[in-house]
Protein backbone atom coordinates (compact mmCIF):
# COMPACT_ATOMS: atom_id res chain seq x y z
CA UNK A 1 0.00 0.00 0.00
CA UNK A 2 2.73 2.51 0.77
CA UNK A 3 4.44 1.62 -2.85
CA UNK A 4 1.32 2.83 -4.43
CA UNK A 5 0.92 5.81 -2.79
CA UNK A 6 4.43 6.55 -3.59
CA UNK A 7 3.57 5.55 -7.35
CA UNK A 8 0.53 7.83 -7.14
CA UNK A 9 2.17 10.55 -5.26
CA UNK A 10 4.52 11.01 -8.12
CA UNK A 11 2.64 10.42 -10.82
CA UNK A 12 -0.39 12.62 -10.03
CA UNK A 13 2.38 15.57 -8.61
CA UNK A 14 0.06 15.71 -4.81
CA UNK A 15 1.67 17.47 -2.11
CA UNK A 16 1.27 16.67 1.40
CA UNK A 17 -1.04 19.98 2.17
CA UNK A 18 -2.94 18.36 -1.14
CA UNK A 19 -1.80 21.13 -3.68
CA UNK A 20 -0.94 20.27 -7.08
CA UNK A 21 2.28 21.63 -8.74
CA UNK A 22 1.56 23.61 -11.30
CA UNK A 23 4.90 21.79 -13.12
CA UNK A 24 3.72 18.70 -12.71
CA UNK A 25 3.09 16.76 -15.81
CA UNK A 26 -0.48 15.15 -14.97
CA UNK A 27 -1.49 11.89 -16.68
CA UNK A 28 -5.28 12.26 -17.25
CA UNK A 29 -5.07 8.73 -18.74
CA UNK A 30 -3.54 5.37 -19.97
CA UNK A 31 -5.11 2.45 -20.78
CA UNK A 32 -1.80 0.55 -19.19
CA UNK A 33 0.11 1.91 -16.03
CA UNK A 34 3.52 0.15 -15.97
CA UNK A 35 6.21 0.52 -13.20
CA UNK A 36 9.62 0.11 -15.01
CA UNK A 37 11.96 0.27 -11.77
CA UNK A 38 10.87 -0.10 -8.31
CA UNK A 39 11.78 3.27 -7.25
CA UNK A 40 9.13 4.56 -9.68
CA UNK A 41 11.60 6.70 -11.41
CA UNK A 42 10.30 5.34 -14.94
CA UNK A 43 6.53 4.74 -15.60
CA UNK A 44 5.30 3.18 -18.67
CA UNK A 45 2.15 4.23 -20.78
CA UNK A 46 0.27 2.18 -22.68
CA UNK A 47 -3.00 2.50 -24.93
CA UNK A 48 -4.62 6.19 -26.17
CA UNK A 49 -2.20 8.00 -23.83
CA UNK A 50 -3.14 11.66 -22.71
CA UNK A 51 -0.98 14.30 -20.66
CA UNK A 52 -1.62 17.36 -19.15
CA UNK A 53 0.91 20.11 -18.05
CA UNK A 54 0.15 24.18 -18.46
CA UNK A 55 -2.67 24.30 -20.26
CA UNK A 56 -1.58 22.03 -22.97
CA UNK A 57 -3.12 18.29 -23.20
CA UNK A 58 -0.99 15.69 -25.07
CA UNK A 59 -2.05 12.71 -26.95
CA UNK A 60 0.05 9.35 -28.16
CA UNK A 61 -0.11 5.61 -28.56
CA UNK A 62 2.62 4.99 -25.42
CA UNK A 63 4.95 7.20 -23.57
CA UNK A 64 7.92 6.99 -20.93
CA UNK A 65 7.34 9.27 -18.04
CA UNK A 66 9.75 10.12 -15.75
CA UNK A 67 8.03 11.48 -12.59
CA UNK A 68 11.35 12.42 -10.60
CA UNK A 69 12.60 14.54 -13.70
CA UNK A 70 8.96 16.08 -14.82
CA UNK A 71 9.81 14.75 -18.55
CA UNK A 72 8.38 12.44 -20.99
CA UNK A 73 9.19 10.52 -24.09
CA UNK A 74 5.90 9.89 -26.18
CA UNK A 75 5.75 7.83 -29.01
CA UNK A 76 3.42 7.34 -31.86
CA UNK A 77 0.17 9.48 -33.43
CA UNK A 78 2.00 12.52 -30.85
CA UNK A 79 -0.27 15.53 -30.33
CA UNK A 80 -0.48 18.43 -28.35
CA UNK A 81 -3.18 20.16 -27.97
CA UNK A 82 -2.12 24.02 -26.10
CA UNK A 83 -5.83 26.16 -25.87
CA UNK A 84 -7.04 25.15 -29.00
CA UNK A 85 -5.16 27.58 -30.98
CA UNK A 86 -1.67 25.37 -31.79
CA UNK A 87 -1.86 21.77 -32.39
CA UNK A 88 1.71 20.00 -32.42
CA UNK A 89 2.12 16.79 -34.42
CA UNK A 90 4.80 14.05 -34.90
CA UNK A 91 5.92 10.71 -34.05
CA UNK A 92 8.34 11.16 -31.06
CA UNK A 93 8.09 13.74 -28.43
CA UNK A 94 11.27 14.52 -25.61
CA UNK A 95 8.94 16.85 -23.17
CA UNK A 96 10.36 18.61 -20.32
CA UNK A 97 8.08 20.09 -17.92
CA UNK A 98 10.27 22.21 -16.21
CA UNK A 99 11.46 23.94 -18.80
CA UNK A 100 8.72 23.45 -20.95
CA UNK A 101 10.70 22.55 -24.22
CA UNK A 102 9.71 20.13 -26.54
CA UNK A 103 11.94 18.23 -28.74
CA UNK A 104 9.27 16.48 -31.45
CA UNK A 105 10.39 14.73 -34.65
CA UNK A 106 9.34 12.64 -37.29
CA UNK A 107 6.23 13.43 -39.74
CA UNK A 108 6.37 17.03 -37.84
CA UNK A 109 3.18 18.86 -38.36
CA UNK A 110 2.70 22.36 -36.17
CA UNK A 111 -0.63 23.71 -36.48
CA UNK A 112 -2.58 27.59 -35.71
CA UNK A 113 -5.27 29.18 -37.16
CA UNK A 114 -2.59 31.36 -39.74
CA UNK A 115 -0.91 28.32 -41.07
CA UNK A 116 0.55 25.22 -41.41
CA UNK A 117 4.20 23.66 -40.67
CA UNK A 118 5.77 20.37 -41.63
CA UNK A 119 9.27 19.65 -41.15
CA UNK A 120 10.85 16.44 -39.53
CA UNK A 121 12.69 17.50 -36.16
CA UNK A 122 11.05 20.74 -34.42
CA UNK A 123 12.29 22.16 -30.78
CA UNK A 124 9.12 24.08 -29.39
CA UNK A 125 9.60 26.27 -26.56
CA UNK A 126 6.46 26.41 -24.69
CA UNK A 127 7.61 29.11 -22.80
CA UNK A 128 7.95 31.50 -25.24
CA UNK A 129 5.73 30.10 -27.83
CA UNK A 130 8.95 29.75 -30.27
CA UNK A 131 9.75 26.51 -32.41
CA UNK A 132 13.01 26.39 -34.37
CA UNK A 133 14.12 23.53 -36.82
CA UNK A 134 17.60 23.02 -38.97
CA UNK A 135 16.22 20.42 -41.20
CA UNK A 136 14.29 22.19 -43.77
CA UNK A 137 10.57 22.65 -43.55
CA UNK A 138 7.37 23.57 -45.63
CA UNK A 139 4.73 26.02 -44.00
CA UNK A 140 1.83 27.06 -45.74
CA UNK A 141 -0.20 29.99 -45.01
CA UNK A 142 -3.54 31.44 -46.52
CA UNK A 143 -2.29 31.35 -50.27
CA UNK A 144 1.34 31.34 -49.71
CA UNK A 145 3.82 28.09 -49.26
CA UNK A 146 7.48 28.46 -47.67
CA UNK A 147 10.68 26.71 -47.87
CA UNK A 148 13.57 26.78 -45.88
CA UNK A 149 16.64 24.49 -44.21
CA UNK A 150 16.55 26.73 -41.15
CA UNK A 151 13.68 28.70 -39.44
CA UNK A 152 11.83 30.09 -36.62
CA UNK A 153 8.27 30.06 -35.35
CA UNK A 154 7.18 32.51 -33.33
CA UNK A 155 3.47 32.36 -31.97
CA UNK A 156 2.92 35.25 -29.94
CA UNK A 157 3.29 37.18 -32.86
CA UNK A 158 2.51 35.06 -35.70
CA UNK A 159 6.44 36.18 -36.74
CA UNK A 160 8.50 33.33 -39.08
CA UNK A 161 11.97 33.44 -39.40
CA UNK A 162 13.61 31.67 -42.22
CA UNK A 163 17.56 30.78 -43.34
CA UNK A 164 19.22 28.91 -46.17
CA UNK A 165 17.55 28.41 -50.08
CA UNK A 166 14.60 30.35 -48.51
CA UNK A 167 11.25 30.17 -50.79
CA UNK A 168 8.54 31.87 -50.71
CA UNK A 169 5.90 30.72 -52.99
CA UNK A 170 2.23 32.56 -53.92
CA UNK A 171 -0.19 32.54 -56.84
CA UNK A 172 1.52 35.75 -58.76
CA UNK A 173 5.49 35.08 -57.59
CA UNK A 174 8.19 33.08 -56.04
CA UNK A 175 10.72 34.78 -53.97
CA UNK A 176 14.43 32.86 -53.10
CA UNK A 177 16.27 34.64 -50.74
CA UNK A 178 19.26 33.99 -47.86
CA UNK A 179 17.24 34.48 -45.21
CA UNK A 180 13.65 35.98 -44.58
CA UNK A 181 11.16 37.30 -42.25
CA UNK A 182 7.11 36.38 -42.49
CA UNK A 183 4.62 37.54 -40.85
CA UNK A 184 1.67 35.34 -41.58
CA UNK A 185 -1.07 37.26 -40.39
CA UNK A 186 -0.43 40.59 -41.77
CA UNK A 187 0.97 39.40 -45.43
CA UNK A 188 4.74 41.23 -44.51
CA UNK A 189 7.73 39.98 -45.81
CA UNK A 190 11.33 40.98 -45.14
CA UNK A 191 14.31 39.46 -46.66
CA UNK A 192 18.01 39.91 -47.03
CA UNK A 193 20.97 38.99 -48.72
CA UNK A 194 20.83 37.98 -52.39
CA UNK A 195 16.93 37.49 -53.51
CA UNK A 196 15.63 36.83 -56.09
CA UNK A 197 11.68 37.73 -57.20
CA UNK A 198 10.29 36.05 -60.32
CA UNK A 199 6.58 36.30 -61.67
CA UNK A 200 4.16 37.23 -64.06
CA UNK A 201 5.45 40.93 -63.44
CA UNK A 202 9.53 39.82 -64.13
CA UNK A 203 12.19 39.52 -62.28
CA UNK A 204 13.67 41.17 -59.11
CA UNK A 205 17.10 40.88 -57.57
CA UNK A 206 18.48 42.66 -54.50
CA UNK A 207 20.12 41.82 -50.96
CA UNK A 208 17.06 43.48 -48.99
CA UNK A 209 13.90 44.19 -49.18
CA UNK A 210 9.89 44.24 -48.37
CA UNK A 211 6.73 43.13 -49.27
CA UNK A 212 3.27 43.67 -48.29
CA UNK A 213 0.66 41.58 -50.33
CA UNK A 214 -2.14 43.13 -48.80
CA UNK A 215 -1.30 46.62 -50.20
CA UNK A 216 0.97 45.68 -52.38
CA UNK A 217 3.45 47.81 -51.56
CA UNK A 218 7.42 46.69 -51.28
CA UNK A 219 10.75 48.37 -51.25
CA UNK A 220 14.28 47.10 -52.97
CA UNK A 221 17.51 47.84 -51.74
CA UNK A 222 21.39 47.09 -52.45
CA UNK A 223 22.13 46.97 -55.85
CA UNK A 224 18.12 45.87 -57.50
CA UNK A 225 17.41 44.76 -60.49
CA UNK A 226 14.19 44.81 -61.87
CA UNK A 227 13.68 42.66 -65.64
CA UNK A 228 10.11 43.00 -67.22
CA UNK A 229 10.36 41.86 -70.51
CA UNK A 230 12.95 43.76 -72.29
CA UNK A 231 12.64 46.58 -70.06
CA UNK A 232 15.47 47.08 -67.19
CA UNK A 233 14.67 48.84 -64.12
CA UNK A 234 17.96 49.15 -61.81
CA UNK A 235 18.71 51.46 -58.78
CA UNK A 236 20.50 51.09 -55.19
CA UNK A 237 16.41 51.30 -53.84
CA UNK A 238 13.34 50.97 -55.77
CA UNK A 239 9.87 51.34 -53.71
CA UNK A 240 6.43 50.66 -55.96
CA UNK A 241 2.71 50.37 -54.96
CA UNK A 242 1.50 47.70 -57.26
CA UNK A 243 -2.09 49.06 -56.66
CA UNK A 244 -1.49 52.91 -57.57
CA UNK A 245 0.96 51.38 -60.40
CA UNK A 246 3.46 54.11 -58.73
CA UNK A 247 7.91 53.12 -58.47
CA UNK A 248 10.14 55.56 -57.34
CA UNK A 249 14.40 54.58 -57.88
CA UNK A 250 16.85 56.55 -56.02
CA UNK A 251 20.57 56.88 -56.84
CA UNK A 252 21.98 55.01 -59.94
CA UNK A 253 19.43 55.00 -61.81
CA UNK A 254 18.90 53.17 -65.22
CA UNK A 255 15.99 52.55 -67.42
CA UNK A 256 16.21 51.06 -70.36
CA UNK A 257 13.39 49.15 -73.32
CA UNK A 258 15.87 46.51 -75.50
CA UNK A 259 13.09 46.82 -77.60
CA UNK A 260 12.59 50.16 -79.04
CA UNK A 261 16.50 50.25 -78.15
CA UNK A 262 16.68 53.65 -75.25
CA UNK A 263 17.83 53.77 -71.54
CA UNK A 264 17.95 56.45 -68.89
CA UNK A 265 20.08 57.07 -66.23
CA UNK A 266 19.55 59.77 -63.27
CA UNK A 267 19.37 60.02 -59.12
CA UNK A 268 15.81 59.64 -59.20
CA UNK A 269 13.01 58.38 -60.97
CA UNK A 270 9.24 58.29 -60.56
CA UNK A 271 7.73 55.78 -63.20
CA UNK A 272 4.75 53.71 -64.16
CA UNK A 273 4.31 50.67 -66.15
CA UNK A 274 0.88 51.09 -67.62
CA UNK A 275 1.92 53.95 -69.77
CA UNK A 276 5.65 53.68 -69.76
CA UNK A 277 5.87 56.90 -67.51
CA UNK A 278 9.31 57.82 -66.52
CA UNK A 279 10.22 61.22 -64.56
CA UNK A 280 14.24 61.49 -63.84
CA UNK A 281 16.46 63.90 -62.07
CA UNK A 282 19.53 64.35 -61.02
CA UNK A 283 21.49 64.38 -64.27
CA UNK A 284 19.15 62.51 -66.53
CA UNK A 285 20.61 61.43 -69.52
CA UNK A 286 18.52 59.62 -72.31
CA UNK A 287 20.45 57.39 -74.89
CA UNK A 288 19.35 55.56 -78.20
CA UNK A 289 20.29 53.99 -80.78
CA UNK A 290 20.55 56.28 -84.26
CA UNK A 291 21.88 53.27 -86.63
CA UNK A 292 24.38 51.70 -84.57
CA UNK A 293 25.91 54.77 -83.04
CA UNK A 294 24.29 56.50 -79.59
CA UNK A 295 22.24 59.92 -79.10
CA UNK A 296 22.52 61.04 -75.88
CA UNK A 297 20.55 63.64 -74.70
CA UNK A 298 21.13 64.84 -70.95
CA UNK A 299 19.54 68.07 -69.18
CA UNK A 300 18.11 68.83 -66.09
CA UNK A 301 14.74 66.73 -65.98
CA UNK A 302 13.42 64.42 -68.35
CA UNK A 303 9.89 62.72 -68.72
CA UNK A 304 9.38 60.01 -71.16
CA UNK A 305 5.66 58.72 -71.28
CA UNK A 306 2.92 56.83 -73.45
CA UNK A 307 -0.60 58.59 -73.96
CA UNK A 308 -3.86 57.38 -74.15
CA UNK A 309 -2.77 53.95 -74.49
CA UNK A 310 -1.29 54.40 -77.79
CA UNK A 311 2.11 53.15 -79.18
CA UNK A 312 3.74 55.69 -79.84
CA UNK A 313 6.83 57.42 -76.97
CA UNK A 314 7.42 61.06 -76.09
CA UNK A 315 9.97 62.18 -74.73
CA UNK A 316 10.50 66.27 -72.66
CA UNK A 317 13.88 67.09 -71.50
CA UNK A 318 14.34 70.52 -69.29
CA UNK A 319 17.14 73.41 -69.01
CA UNK A 320 20.14 73.21 -70.13
CA UNK A 321 19.96 70.45 -72.58
CA UNK A 322 22.77 68.67 -73.82
CA UNK A 323 23.05 66.62 -77.05
CA UNK A 324 25.92 64.04 -78.08
CA UNK A 325 26.27 62.03 -81.24
CA UNK A 326 29.74 61.09 -82.38
CA UNK A 327 29.55 63.36 -84.98
CA UNK A 328 26.59 65.48 -83.71
CA UNK A 329 26.53 67.74 -80.95
CA UNK A 330 24.19 70.59 -79.37
CA UNK A 331 22.39 72.30 -76.82
CA UNK A 332 19.38 73.95 -75.98
CA UNK A 333 17.24 75.11 -73.33
CA UNK A 334 14.10 72.48 -73.84
CA UNK A 335 13.97 69.52 -76.22
CA UNK A 336 10.35 67.91 -77.39
CA UNK A 337 10.59 64.17 -78.62
CA UNK A 338 7.59 62.16 -80.49
CA UNK A 339 7.70 58.75 -82.22
CA UNK A 340 5.15 60.04 -84.00
CA UNK A 341 6.52 61.85 -86.56
CA UNK A 342 10.12 60.66 -84.51
CA UNK A 343 11.30 64.48 -84.26
CA UNK A 344 13.11 66.28 -82.02
CA UNK A 345 11.76 69.59 -81.19
CA UNK A 346 14.96 72.10 -79.69
CA UNK A 347 13.48 75.37 -78.61
CA UNK A 348 15.04 78.19 -76.54
CA UNK A 349 18.13 79.35 -78.38
CA UNK A 350 18.86 76.06 -80.06
CA UNK A 351 22.49 75.38 -81.20
CA UNK A 352 23.86 72.45 -83.37
CA UNK A 353 27.50 71.31 -84.32
CA UNK A 354 28.35 68.59 -86.70
CA UNK A 355 32.22 68.70 -87.79
CA UNK A 356 33.29 71.93 -88.31
CA UNK A 357 29.83 73.59 -89.20
CA UNK A 358 27.77 75.48 -86.01
CA UNK A 359 23.70 75.96 -87.03
CA UNK A 360 21.48 78.07 -85.27
CA UNK A 361 17.79 79.80 -85.39
CA UNK A 362 15.14 79.96 -83.52
CA UNK A 363 13.50 76.35 -83.74
CA UNK A 364 15.21 73.64 -84.76
CA UNK A 365 13.75 70.22 -85.72
CA UNK A 366 16.13 67.45 -86.17
CA UNK A 367 14.22 64.19 -87.89
CA UNK A 368 14.52 60.32 -87.41
CA UNK A 369 13.71 58.27 -90.28
CA UNK A 370 14.20 54.23 -89.77
CA UNK A 371 16.71 54.82 -87.05
CA UNK A 372 18.63 57.18 -88.76
CA UNK A 373 18.91 60.87 -88.91
CA UNK A 374 16.78 62.16 -91.93
CA UNK A 375 16.01 66.09 -92.54
CA UNK A 376 17.35 69.61 -90.47
CA UNK A 377 14.25 71.93 -89.88
CA UNK A 378 16.36 75.53 -89.28
CA UNK A 379 12.94 77.97 -88.71
CA UNK A 380 13.55 81.74 -87.73
CA UNK A 381 16.79 83.42 -88.09
CA UNK A 382 18.62 80.25 -89.47
CA UNK A 383 22.93 80.95 -89.28
CA UNK A 384 25.12 78.50 -90.19
CA UNK A 385 29.18 78.89 -89.86
CA UNK A 386 32.06 77.07 -90.45
CA UNK A 387 35.66 76.90 -89.04
CA UNK A 388 37.86 76.84 -91.91
CA UNK A 389 41.63 77.21 -91.74
CA UNK A 390 41.40 80.40 -93.50
CA UNK A 391 41.56 84.26 -91.69
CA UNK A 392 37.45 84.24 -91.26
CA UNK A 393 34.68 81.69 -91.23
CA UNK A 394 31.85 80.74 -93.94
CA UNK A 395 28.85 82.40 -93.39
CA UNK A 396 25.12 81.31 -94.34
CA UNK A 397 22.08 83.20 -93.29
CA UNK A 398 18.80 83.51 -94.23
CA UNK A 399 14.82 82.92 -92.71
CA UNK A 400 15.13 79.03 -92.57
CA UNK A 401 17.23 76.43 -93.41
CA UNK A 402 16.36 72.83 -94.45
CA UNK A 403 18.96 70.04 -94.43
CA UNK A 404 19.30 66.66 -95.99
CA UNK A 405 21.08 63.60 -94.15
CA UNK A 406 22.40 60.73 -96.43
CA UNK A 407 23.66 57.82 -94.22
CA UNK A 408 23.81 59.84 -90.95
CA UNK A 409 25.83 62.55 -92.53
CA UNK A 410 24.55 66.23 -93.47
CA UNK A 411 24.33 66.17 -97.46
CA UNK A 412 22.93 69.27 -98.16
CA UNK A 413 21.14 72.51 -96.80
CA UNK A 414 18.55 74.79 -98.51
CA UNK A 415 17.79 78.47 -97.29
CA UNK A 416 14.97 79.64 -98.13
CA UNK A 417 14.39 83.62 -97.62
CA UNK A 418 16.85 86.60 -97.38
CA UNK A 419 20.01 84.19 -97.94
CA UNK A 420 23.30 85.97 -97.21
CA UNK A 421 27.05 84.48 -97.69
CA UNK A 422 30.12 84.93 -96.70
CA UNK A 423 32.81 82.32 -97.91
CA UNK A 424 36.03 81.84 -98.77
CA UNK A 425 36.87 81.66 -102.43
CA UNK A 426 39.67 79.54 -103.92
CA UNK A 427 40.81 78.75 -107.66
CA UNK A 428 41.17 75.35 -109.19
CA UNK A 429 44.29 75.49 -107.25
CA UNK A 430 42.88 75.32 -103.95
CA UNK A 431 44.90 78.56 -103.78
CA UNK A 432 42.56 81.41 -101.53
CA UNK A 433 41.23 83.96 -103.96
CA UNK A 434 39.40 86.71 -101.34
CA UNK A 435 35.81 86.27 -99.80
CA UNK A 436 33.09 86.07 -101.00
CA UNK A 437 30.18 88.43 -100.20
CA UNK A 438 26.89 87.25 -101.83
CA UNK A 439 23.16 88.05 -101.52
CA UNK A 440 20.70 85.50 -102.80
CA UNK A 441 16.98 84.98 -101.68
CA UNK A 442 17.61 80.80 -102.26
CA UNK A 443 20.72 78.74 -101.90
CA UNK A 444 21.64 75.42 -102.35
CA UNK A 445 24.59 74.08 -100.00
CA UNK A 446 26.51 71.26 -100.65
CA UNK A 447 28.31 69.67 -97.96
CA UNK A 448 30.79 66.30 -97.49
CA UNK A 449 32.42 65.17 -94.54
CA UNK A 450 30.76 68.02 -92.87
CA UNK A 451 32.81 70.89 -94.46
CA UNK A 452 30.80 72.88 -97.08
CA UNK A 453 32.35 71.76 -100.73
CA UNK A 454 29.63 74.06 -103.00
CA UNK A 455 27.10 76.96 -102.74
CA UNK A 456 24.39 77.18 -105.36
CA UNK A 457 22.34 80.27 -105.89
CA UNK A 458 18.90 79.51 -107.09
CA UNK A 459 18.32 83.00 -108.32
CA UNK A 460 20.54 85.28 -109.66
CA UNK A 461 23.11 86.98 -106.27
CA UNK A 462 23.87 90.38 -105.96
CA UNK A 463 27.77 88.93 -105.28
CA UNK A 464 30.91 90.77 -104.51
CA UNK A 465 34.53 89.05 -104.67
CA UNK A 466 37.08 90.76 -102.71
CA UNK A 467 40.30 90.26 -102.83
CA UNK A 468 42.05 88.93 -99.17
CA UNK A 469 43.81 92.41 -98.44
CA UNK A 470 41.00 94.29 -99.56
CA UNK A 471 37.96 92.92 -97.32
CA UNK A 472 36.01 95.53 -95.76
CA UNK A 473 35.50 94.95 -91.94
CA UNK A 474 31.69 95.59 -92.37
CA UNK A 475 31.25 92.68 -94.62
CA UNK A 476 33.36 90.09 -93.04
CA UNK A 477 30.77 88.87 -90.44
CA UNK A 478 26.93 88.68 -91.34
CA UNK A 479 24.79 89.79 -88.46
CA UNK A 480 24.31 87.25 -85.67
CA UNK A 481 27.88 85.71 -86.25
CA UNK A 482 28.52 84.81 -82.65
CA UNK A 483 30.87 81.82 -82.98
CA UNK A 484 29.99 79.31 -79.81
CA UNK A 485 32.06 75.87 -80.53
CA UNK A 486 33.60 76.46 -77.19
CA UNK A 487 29.90 75.45 -75.72
CA UNK A 488 30.17 72.56 -77.30
CA UNK A 489 29.75 69.58 -75.28
CA UNK A 490 31.92 66.51 -75.46
CA UNK A 491 30.54 62.74 -73.62
CA UNK A 492 32.06 63.76 -70.24
CA UNK A 493 29.77 66.67 -70.43
CA UNK A 494 26.77 64.39 -71.22
CA UNK A 495 27.22 62.21 -68.19
CA UNK A 496 28.88 64.55 -65.28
Amino acid sequence: MKLLHTLLFLLLGVTAFGQTKKTKIEIVFARTIKQINRSGEVVRLIGDVRMKHEGALMYCDSAHFFPVTNSMIAYSNVHINQGDTLHLYGDILDYNGNTKMADIRGNVKLVDPDLTLTTSALMFDRNSQVGYYTTGAEIIAKNETLRSIRGLYDGNTNLLRFKEKVELQTEDYIIYSDTMYHHSESEQTWFYGKTHITGNGGDIYCNKGYFNAISDYSWFVDSVFIYNDAQLIRGDSVFYNQQSDVGQVYDNVFLSDTVEGYSVTGTFARYTKKNSYAFVTGFPVYSIDVDGDSLHLAGDTLLTFREHDTTERFLKVYHNVRIYKSDFQGRCDSLFYSEIDSTFHLYHQPILWTGINQMTSDNIALKLRDGKMDSLFMTGNAFLLSETEEILYDQIKGKNMYGQFVDNELERIFVSGNGQTVYNAYDENEVLLGINRADCSDLEIKVKDNKIMRIIFLVKPDATLYPVEDIPEGEKRLKGFKPRFEERPSLSDIFQ
